[in-house]
């Protein structure tokens, strides 16, 4: 790896290279990495391991706030993300970042081998949680810690309710139940603290904050790039295709309908930092 530059060294230099890595970072991610930011307690000389690191948030802001004393570990099955995170590293010349690609389900580390695990928003993307945090309990050293973020149970709840609605009007109640099955699998912050104990690993701190998502109307709602990556995939899956255009035709007609009573189509989004500890 190439020497750091010191900071009294720097000159910007602007290039095609540079910027395909510059705020590419969804709001989304990152109201949960600045409640992560804030509740986090830095101490030196940590190795860190961040589950989940994607294309690298928090990854990358944690290692810079730590300082050189500190080793911090992204570890994603996504390869190109991890391609995208360790441009980044190279770009932003940050020397005690790394990149591994793998599976949080098993980890490559030793026993006892970490400080801190940090994970943002991964729990809701994690396809068996329950052996992700017993390999987190495994490679954690003796009152290390496991802080993560999550969106809790009713996030959104202004958009289900008329997604609700409209499967009652249509008499679906076989579809209904599928999307509040969906809905449920994000849990309760106690839920989420059970599994991190049944994982092995002592709740120690929760923080619950809320924040609101915007939008002029449903119909800019439905099409913004975040909703149908992250979203529309799941609702898809669930109504079949001969049902989607009367459906989501009608969804968005309510959405609208309710943006232009309230004025604007506002979504709320209650989240959580979640921290246990190995015994």
């Amino acid at each position: 790896m190439k020497k750091k530059t010191s900071y009294l060294d720097y000159q910007f230099t602007d290039s095609a290279e540079f910027v395909s890595t510059f705020d590419e970072l969804p709001l989304w991610s990152a109201s949960f990495g600045l409640l992560l930011l804030k509740h986090l307690e830095l101490k030196p000389n940590l190795t860190v391991l961040d589950i989940g690191s994607g294309a690298g948030f928090p990854l990358l802001e944690l290692a810079e706030r730590l300082g050189p004393s500190c080793r911090c570990i992204g570890i994603d099955p996504w390869a190109h993300a991890n391609n995208r995170a360790q441009q980044k590293i190279t770009n932003y010349d940050v020397d005690n970042a790394e990149i591994i690609t793998a599976s949080a389900a098993e980890l490559p580390f030793e026993d006892g081998s970490i400080d801190l695990i940090v994970s943002n928003l991964g729990i809701n993307n994690f396809e068996n949680p329950a052996a992700v945090f017993k390999e987190c309990t495994r490679v954690l050293k003796s009152g290390g810690k496991l802080a993560l973020t999550t969106n809790l149970y009713g996030h959104w709840k202004e958009f289900y309710n008329i997604f609700y609605t409209i499967l009652e009007t249509l008499n679906r109640p076989d579809l209904l139940a599928a999307v509040k099955a969906d809905e449920a699998h994000r849990g309760t912050a106690a839920a989420i603290s059970a599994m991190l104990a049944e994982g092995g690993l002592q709740p120690s701190r929760i923080f619950e904050e809320s924040f609101d998502m915007k939008f002029l109307d449903g119909t800019a709602f439905l099409n913004h790039y975040f909703v149908k990556l992250g979203w529309l995939s799941s609702w898809f899956a669930i109504i079949p295709e001969t049902d989607r255009i009367a459906v989501f035709t009608a969804l968005e007609q309510n959405l609208n309908e309710y943006a232009g009573k309230h004025g604007v189509l506002c979504l709320s989004v209650p989240m959580a930092f979640i921290e246990g500890q190995k015994a």
